[in-house]
């Protein structure tokens, strides 16, 4: 008989479902009886949630190292030759409709057809600075590379165009380039702008041997990290291979993100948009670990990982490194606003939900939130400020560029809404009652534009350590090191 509601476990190198404690599915006494089997088909699905977590093995490190890079890089090349080749082909009658179609980026049209190609645009996208949902600016570059690409010269000038600058990110860097593999001949230039791929997918290495040929490279920096899908790729390796019939019977997905994965994990969500719309049935809860997984390291945390320096551990040089707080909004918060911007890509209402985990410190963890909440309430002060004309208003990109206060677009809405109750974002720890913005503006009377931003960076506490049962905190996130 079927076992009672529990969940099932992903195999992730059979692609097959198993139980929680390993075994087969067993469902042979029911499939004995045809008329039972009749009535029972589809109560497996329908009664037990589905468990994925994040994966990792030796047999796919370089196949998800390969995918991220090349997410990397494809992204990276499309925001760089958009930005040289914009402000020469980008007409006033296509910058309007495109402020139309993404009002938000308005200003970088301007910049570009005012002031030319702009390292201020170019800092956008860096991980340090993005203070723009990313994948919503992705989804613009791309619509306004191929946009452009359609002037008659832009393959004339688009040739011989190579990189500026590498990107790096807490896996590491693009390979380094000889000066041949950068030139762009027409062929390569076409193939970039059509070039769409779907972070989400764990494609076949024939599909990556097509996105080598945009950015190919000899070498990969950063081999010692354990290159890791996310439980929303797995998940999807699974149920996109299932008959729609199969699918139907499905009524609960649980991702557990439990550690960093590859290839941008925060816009994940987005690959389930039409796999809920087709079965309104399918509920997603994603949780988001935050000890484990969103909330950042620092520099010095990231450059060692990715040296793979075991001295820094062995010889207790790093046993007291903590979480800075001054980074928690910025890491946290990227999960916050690409689940916020699912709606309005199409996820439908109810069906999915990301769960911001604490566990398994609640009550330390609601302390930490409480650093997004301050960050949160000090930004709509500095709106507030500026609206009121206390402070002078900063230019669009000052603002995300240059203002530390300044953490998302609607950061501020998105953290307020979020409680343990709430459908689209939630936490599995307290909430603690959100800052008086109207007090913090009355115990800064009198501040000037420079005391804001010294003031901003002055959290309290500067940093958190983790408590038992989780390990040190150098030592939790230095396991997603290959030693």
């Amino acid at each position: 008989m079927i076992s009672p509601p529990t969940s099932f476990v992903y195999d992730f190198a059979a692609n097959k479902l198993r139980r929680a404690d390993g075994h087969p599915i067993e469902l042979a006494l029911v499939l004995a009886c045809r008329h039972v089997a009749a009535e029972a088909h589809g109560l497996a699905m329908r009664v037990n949630t589905l468990r994925f977590t994040t994966f990792h093995s030796d047999d796919t490190q370089e196949h998800a190292s390969l995918l991220h890079l090349f997410n990397l890089g494809i992204r990276h090349r499309k925001e760089i030759l958009l930005n040289s080749r914009a402000p020469d082909f980008l007409s006033w009658e296509q910058a309007q409709a495109m402020k139309s179609l993404h009002p938000h980026f308005a200003p970088v049209i301007d910049h570009w057809r005012a002031h030319g190609k702009g390292w201020e645009v170019v800092r956008l996208f860096t991980d340090c600075e993005c203070s723009v949902t990313p994948s919503i600016w992705h989804d613009f570059v791309a619509s306004t590379l191929n946009l452009v690409s359609q002037h008659p010269e832009f393959l004339s000038k688009a040739r011989g165009h190579g990189l500026e600058y590498m990107p790096v990110d807490s896996f590491g860097s693009l390979p380094a380039r000889t000066p041949e593999q950068d030139l762009y001949d027409d062929n390569r230039t076409l193939s970039l702008c059509e070039a769409r791929p779907m972070p989400w997918q764990i494609t076949h290495m024939e599909e990556l041997a097509e996105l080598r040929e945009l950015t190919t490279g000899p070498g990969l920096y950063g081999r010692n990290i354990k290159y890791t899908y996310s439980a929303a790729s797995v998940a999807l390796r699974l149920l996109q291979s299932m008959p729609k019939a199969a699918r139907d019977n499905i009524r609960k997905v649980l991702l557990i993100e439990d550690r960093e994965s590859i290839a941008f994990p925060q816009s994940h969500g987005t690959g389930f948009i039409d796999i809920c719309r087709n079965h309104p049935q399918l509920k997603v809860e994603r949780f988001v670990s935050l000890w484990g997984n969103a909330l950042p390291m620092s520099d010095a945390d990231l450059h060692i990982r990715r040296s793979g320096c075991q001295d820094f551990f062995d010889k207790g040089y790093r046993t007291f490194d903590g979480c800075d707080a001054n980074s928690i909004s910025k890491g946290v918060g990227t999960w916050i606003m690409e689940a916020r911007a699912l709606p309005s890509l199409g996820m439908p209402h109810g069906s999915f939900t990301l769960v911001l985990d604490g566990d398994p410190l609640p009550e330390q963890t609601s302390q930490v939130f409480k650093i997004i909440q301050r960050d949160a309430a000090w930004q709509t002060a500095l709106d507030i400020c500026y609206a009121r004309r206390i402070l002078p208003r900063p230019s669009w990109f000052e603002q995300r560029l240059h203002t530390a206060g300044f953490i998302h677009e609607d950061f501020p809405e998105a953290v307020g809404a979020i409680s343990l109750h709430s459908s689209l974002i939630r936490t599995n720890f307290p909430v603690c009652a959100p800052y008086d913005v109207e007090q913090l503006l009355r115990e800064h009377e009198g501040w000037t534009p420079n005391d804001w931003e010294a003031g901003w960076a002055l959290h309290e506490p500067r940093e958190f350590l983790t408590e038992a049962p989780l390990p040190p905190w150098h030592q939790l996130r230095w396991q997603h090191v290959i030693r």
